[in-house]
């Protein structure tokens, strides 16, 4: 017998708030509080990834999260300069702070192997744009709904996933 775990989307799936920029479409989607998404390790991201094929995304899911790992918002095939300048964006409904960011990207077909020059370049991009806005670039994950690669863990001699992890108390804990 096979057993898939997966981390669950909320099982009440709340309406994403739809945006129209120009001529491009997209949404943004608050996980339920009564049901946390918690990204510790690269296992909880993979599963992630491989359950953002199941929403009406078709390019990129941005996830947000804040200081814990907790995903506070995921932004559904946003627009470049939002994707890019995320904590310099004033995004409409995202009201809890966020310092963390995980970029999904659903593909037709995922690669095995070495990251191209390509995503490298990319890689290190993105993660030195966030930077320069205070937030912490996680990972890059790459899906095709069966397989996940990381581009951390392809490009970075050090990626994050690889550290030990103890989120910090909540509040009146």
């Amino acid at each position: 017998m096979s057993f898939k775990a997966r981390l669950r989307m909320p099982r009440r799936r709340q309406s994403a708030l739809q945006f129209q920029s120009g001529e491009h479409s997209w949404s943004i989607l608050h996980p339920c509080p009564d049901e946390p998404i918690v990204i510790s390790g690269f296992g909880e991201a993979a599963i992630l990834a491989l359950d953002a094929v199941d929403l009406p995304v078709q390019h990129e899911v941005l996830v947000l999260l804040d200081e814990r790992r907790a995903v506070t918002a995921l932004l559904l095939d946003p627009p470049a300069e939002v994707g890019l300048l995320v904590g310099m964006a004033a995004l409409p409904g995202i009201e809890t702070p966020f310092c963390q960011t995980l970029c999904i990207e659903i593909q037709p077909h995922v690669e095995t192997g070495p990251p191209s020059e390509h995503d490298r370049r990319g890689y290190q991009a993105l993660r030195r744009a966030h930077m320069a806005q205070g937030l912490l670039l996680l990972d890059i994950v790459l899906t095709d709904g069966d397989t996940v690669r990381s581009l951390a863990i392809g490009c970075d001699p050090d990626p994050v996933w690889f550290d030990e992890f103890d989120p910090p108390p909540t509040i009146g804990a």
